[in-house]
């Protein structure tokens, strides 16, 4: 009798907010993309498995707005897909920093203001992957992301640890020349609107323990 081979380990790192700005550019071309922020974290990525391969571990990358809306409309969408998925999904968290920045536009009102930015979460994801890697935790990684930041670990990966196969998934509007030529396997998420449809969680999601979790009214369609 022959055995039948193992499947192949996957896991995926998302940049949350290279994600999330993605999908929020393609929100204003076509606004029935909203219901997509209600979304199955793992249930999504499993889409892009195939026959011969299983899900390992999602691992999400963000941090907390400041603003309290959108944190409680976060919270909401990272607390029910945690329950939902216990243990195949890890939510890790950088922070937002305050940051001055100066109007030097030409003939600009050379104002100071603040700003945020998004801190810690990039050096997360890329630590992660080269942890992961090292451990052989997994056959291959994929990568949801289109920020440039990450061509050095995947450098990286792909030199060292060549038993590793690597995937980038581009968030909509935001694919990188220099990313495709590092990992030529890669998708535009744009492009991949039926398994988006069959993500998307309902209105109410309600567990046996009797918790459940309404979708914000903001995303909403």
């Amino acid at each position: 009798m022959k055995e039948t081979p193992s499947k192949k380990i996957v896991n995926f790192y998302i940049d949350g907010f290279n994600f999330y700005f993605g999908l929020k550019r393609m929100v204003k071309l076509k606004p029935d993309w909203k219901k997509f922020y209600w979304i199955d974290i793992v249930k999504f990525c499993d889409a892009f498995l195939s026959d011969n391969e299983e899900l390992g571990k999602v691992t999400y990358f963000t941090a907390r707005p400041k603003d309290n809306q959108k944190m409680i409309r976060q919270n909401t969408l990272m607390r029910c897909n945690q329950k939902l998925n216990p243990r195949q999904l890890e939510v890790v968290y950088g922070r937002y920093a305050r940051k001055g920045l100066k109007c030097n536009a030409s003939g600009g009102c050379k104002k100071k203001y603040d700003s945020l930015e998004e801190k810690e979460t990039d050096v997360n994801l890329a630590i992660q992957m080269i942890i992961d890697s090292y451990e052989k935790v997994c056959d291959k990684m994929v990568l949801i992301s289109g920020d440039t930041d990450f061509v050095p670990p995947l450098k990286e990966i792909k030199k060292n640890h060549k038993h590793i196969n690597t995937m980038i998934l581009f968030p909509p509007g935001n694919r990188s020349t220099h990313l495709n030529q590092i990992c030529p396997n890669n998708r535009d998420l744009e492009n991949q609107k039926p398994k988006w449809n069959k993500s998307r969680l309902p209105n109410k999601v309600e567990f046996e323990d009797g918790k459940f979790f309404d979708i914000p009214e903001k995303w909403k369609t």
